[in-house]
Formats: C-alpha cells, sequence, structure tokens
C-alpha cells in the first residue's frame, strides 16, 4: 500500500509543526484526546476500492477498529466516550454540527506518536480520509 493513502485529505491530518508540539511539550504520562467528527455521506475511498460505497460513519468506524484493536498494544488507546452530539448547548458551533464525539485516553503523548507512525495505523488511514468530512481533536490533560 502507498502513503499516503489516494483518498488522503490534508484538512484532516496535523501539521509537520502539530506533531513537534506534541512530541517536544508535555504534559508527562495520560493524555485524552477529544474528537469531534462530521462523516460525509457516502464514505469517499480511492477509485477501485474494496469498499466503495457504505457511509462515513462505517468508515471511520473501520479505522477506529484499527487503532484500538490493530495496533492496540501499540497505541493502548482507550475509548473513554464514544457518542452522538445532539447539539451546542452554550455557546456558537464553529463550523455548525457535529455527528459525534470520541474522547480516548492514551497512557502517554508517546504512546500516541508511535501509534501515528506504526505501518499498521498508516495502512488504515484511509478509512479515516473515506469517513471524515472535519474533525476537531483537542489534546486534554490525562486522568
Amino acid at each position: 500500500m502507498t502513503f499516503p493513502p489516494a483518498n488522503h485529505d490534508a484538512a484532516i491530518d496535523p501539521t509537520p509543526a502539530q506533531v513537534r508540539d506534541l512530541r517536544d511539550n508535555g504534559p508527562d504520562g495520560p493524555v485524552v484526546m477529544l474528537n469531534l467528527l462530521k462523516f460525509h455521506d457516502v464514505a469517499r475511498y480511492p477509485e477501485g476500492h474494496a469498499l466503495t460505497g457504505g457511509t462515513g460513519a462505517e468508515a471511520y468506524a473501520r479505522y477506529q477498529h484499527n487503532f484500538t484493536v490493530t495496533v492496540g498494544a501499540v497505541s493502548q488507546a482507550q475509548v473513554l466516550f464514544d457518542g452522538p452530539v445532539m447539539r451546542a448547548f452554550i455557546g456558537a458551533a464553529a463550523d455548525g454540527d457535529w455527528d459525534r464525539m470520541l474522547i480516548v485516553r492514551y497512557p502517554s503523548r508517546q504512546h500516541f506518536l508511535a501509534m501515528m507512525a506504526d505501518p499498521g495505523y498508516r495502512a488504515g488511514l484511509v478509512h479515516r480520509y473515506a469517513g471524515l468530512s472535519r474533525t476537531l481533536l483537542l489534546q486534554c490533560g490525562g486522568a
């Protein structure tokens, strides 16, 4: 498999500067990532991919399985919450509505970065790109 996959979308990837900042600047210990997710209505796999069709949410579920199970020994990702976003209750929802919120705990920044560098994880990114139309990833302190 070539990297990045043909359906790569740089708009939903971290920049090199963001990756360096995560690598170089604390906290030590666990980190929690809050993901706001907006899915494509129809998954956007590359032409000729075996998994054409289906929804963006289904494609993202494959990606989530990849980082929690397939490379779970590397990431040690623990899903703390996975559910629908119902409404913005207070404040303006800057980019409109979100479909889902996912909160994932990693034992350390190093676990998260090792996951991102893992070939098995990278192979599963095709599902992330097929599923997401946009995302917001917030790094939070761990507990």
